[in-house]
């Protein structure tokens, strides 16, 4: 299993049962693997109008919104809901690709975390294939425990190299437990 597709099947495991976004090569994998495991994949026009229906369904839900885009330029359209939802401390993931680190003179390479922080979003990322599963159980949990926006970003080189099993043992399944109780206590509250 690559990376994209483990976390793929972890989001849809801790709550994101509703996904908006504008697929691109930066997020293909990861929204197909969302969807592959039971998620609802609701396309928009542009990723502003993606963030924004996930804010408004977090909102009206009460548990957590999460939109997909591509990176760079996806991300930097998708801002202005970013920023609104930041503002509104709304549980919202934005799961956003990234520019490999090595692609230095890649078009779509933008200072994506600097993008989240500048508009009150919180920036998180999965940092390498061993820490990937342990990386997006902490953004749930920042979206879901503090109310927070965070952005997730999944760097290309990352997303598409295989999860070793050394990642399964990262997460003990109590914090699991606690990860998806929290969720279903925000759905119910």
């Amino acid at each position: 299993m690559i990376v994209a597709e483990a976390v793929g099947e972890a989001l849809a495991r801790f709550g994101a049962g509703t996904v908006f976004g504008v697929v691109g090569s930066g997020n293909f994998h990861v929204t197909n693997a969302l969807a592959a495991n039971g998620a609802r994949f609701v396309a928009a026009r542009h990723e502003g109008g993606a963030v924004t229906m996930a804010d408004a369904y977090a909102r009206v839900s009460r548990g957590l919104g999460v939109a997909t885009v591509h990176q760079g330029p996806g991300l930097t359209n998708a801002a202005t809901g970013m920023a609104e939802a930041a503002k509104s401390r709304t549980p919202l993931l934005v799961v956003a690709g990234e520019v490999a680190a090595a692609a230095v003179r890649s078009n779509f390479r933008v200072d994506q975390a600097a993008i989240a922080a500048a508009v009150g979003a919180v920036p998180e990322r999965v940092h390498s294939p061993q820490s990937a599963l342990a990386d997006v159980a902490r953004a749930c949990r920042t979206a879901v425990a503090e109310r927070r926006t965070v952005l997730l970003g999944l760097p290309l080189d990352v997303q598409a190299a295989e999860l070793p099993v050394v990642a399964l043992r990262v997460l003990p399944a109590r914090q699991v437990a606690d990860l998806e109780d929290r969720v279903a206590v925000a759905h119910r509250d």
